[in-house]
């Protein structure tokens, strides 16, 4: 007979809506496998639509071969296999996995046959995943204890310059934020990008301790420093390069300072932020006419304005030069128009923030390419500028059109993905459509 675990296993994964297993009658008397009918049953029919074939769950360890897990089964996957090849047979007798015949209406005929994960493969996969996150688990403790034990020393902050100090601050608060989680919470925390895997957000959690350390250590210092500081072993300063992109842009998240002001110096990487209009900071002065940049640096030590009212943000430097060159356009509608140039960046979303906090902007244009990038840049800029319930926010659609909500937007260009896909240039407009976007 098939044990009730291995029951309940098809019922969730290989069973469709208003099928059951036929489990009366099974004789295994002579074969070691078992074929139990798929049905479906009403007060007037019975209709045989399947059979499984798969082997009682046996007890004893046997070791799973790496060929089965180079297949990547997974509970709903379906997958061919050779019938009568002797490694899909011995898979099939030690309960690795089950074949699937699904039959047409006349019951006999074969419509489909797929071999589908067992419930000793599910079982398998269960235990590794535990295993992994128990290791894990042992490890952000670890990390806990290590973090805890770090000396600051008040006296040496203070010698730090002032958006060295309010970065380090920063990152301190956020480190105490973790500290305070469970192991379990960090899947679901705000803190970390949503698509991290759990190894991913711990590995990061260790270059944020290994980049604090530095910090404290010294004045400057080399990205390569940062691994061989930490894990002192061969290899050590290359255990954080293939992530080093989006760790040091998620570092200047926690920090709100770009890391070349925390000491970070070898990486010569300055930012821009191109735009064209009227700007002001402490330190600068930008009036309408050619096109400009901000640093990442200068955004940091700085803090900026505008007395323009319509805030463009767009994707693409085209756009910028286009509208740029277009007279006085920006003059006359009083615009600022900003260009994230593709990806928006920490330095990106600290000058919009102190824009819309320190500027008359009545309304803000975001318009993208329309892809599938196009469309993550658009969401990430309704993300940083939404707390500003009083700002009034309009998206351009590709064939001209305001929407200006965005779960209107979403939903366009979720349908408009399926099929199509476009650069902001190729529908660029003219100075008459972007002054009706304006006083839409």
């Amino acid at each position: 007979m098939i044990d009730q675990a291995t029951v309940n296993y098809i019922q969730k994964y290989i069973l469709k809506k208003g099928e059951e297993l036929e489990t009366l009658g099974i004789d295994q008397t002579s074969s070691p496998f078992i074929d139990v009918k798929i049905v479906k049953r009403t007060e007037r029919t019975y209709r045989v639509v399947g059979l499984l074939t798969l082997s009682p769950y046996k007890k004893e360890t046997v070791k799973i071969d790496d060929s089965l897990k180079d297949l990547n089964f997974t509970p709903r996957k379906k997958v061919k296999l050779d019938d009568h090849a002797q490694r899909t047979l011995r898979w099939l007798e030690q309960g690795w996995i089950m074949k699937e015949i699904r039959f047409e209406k006349d019951e006999k005929t074969i419509k489909t046959m797929y071999y589908r994960m067992g419930y000793r493969l599910y079982q398998y996969q269960q235990e590794c995943i535990q295993q992994k996150k128990d290791a894990i688990d042992r490890e952000f403790r670890e990390w806990k204890n290590t973090t805890k034990l770090i000396q600051i020393n008040d006296d040496q902050i203070e010698l730090f310059s002032y958006q060295r100090k309010r970065g380090f601050n920063s990152l301190i608060e956020v480190i105490n934020k973790v500290l305070d989680l469970d192991f379990y919470e960090i899947e679901e925390s705000y803190l970390f990008p949503e698509k991290w895997s759990l190894q991913k957000k711990l590995k990061f959690l260790h270059f944020v301790v290994a980049f604090l350390q530095l910090c404290l250590q010294k004045t400057n210092f080399d990205w390569k420093e940062i691994g061989a500081s930490y894990f002192k072993e061969i290899g050590g300063s290359k255990k954080f390069d293939s992530n080093k992109q989006e760790f040091i842009t998620h570092l200047e998240e926690w920090t709100k300072c770009p890391a070349a002001l925390l000491g970070l110096s070898s990486l010569g990487n300055i930012t821009p932020f191109y735009f064209s209009g009227q700007l002001i900071g402490n330190y600068s002065s930008y009036q309408f006419g050619p096109v400009h940049a901000l640093t990442d640096l200068s955004i940091s030590a700085d803090d900026y304005s505008t007395k323009a009212t319509t805030l463009w943000l767009v994707e693409n430097r085209g756009i910028l030069t286009r509208m740029n060159a277009e007279g006085d356009f920006i003059k006359e509608t009083n615009s600022l128009v900003m260009c994230v140039d593709g990806h928006l960046r920490t330095s990106h979303k600290h000058c919009i923030h102190q824009l819309l906090k320190n500027s008359p902007i009545q309304q803000t244009m975001i318009w993208t390419d329309y892809d599938s990038d196009g469309f993550q840049i658009a969401k990430e800029l309704y993300t940083v500028i939404s707390p500003h319930r009083s700002l009034k926010l309009k998206w351009i659609t590709h064939d001209h059109r305001i929407m200006e909500q965005w779960e209107m937007y979403e939903k366009y260009m979720t349908a408009f993905l399926k099929d199509h896909k476009l650069e902001q240039e190729q529908i660029l407009g003219d100075v008459e459509s972007w002054k009706r976007w304006i006083n839409h």
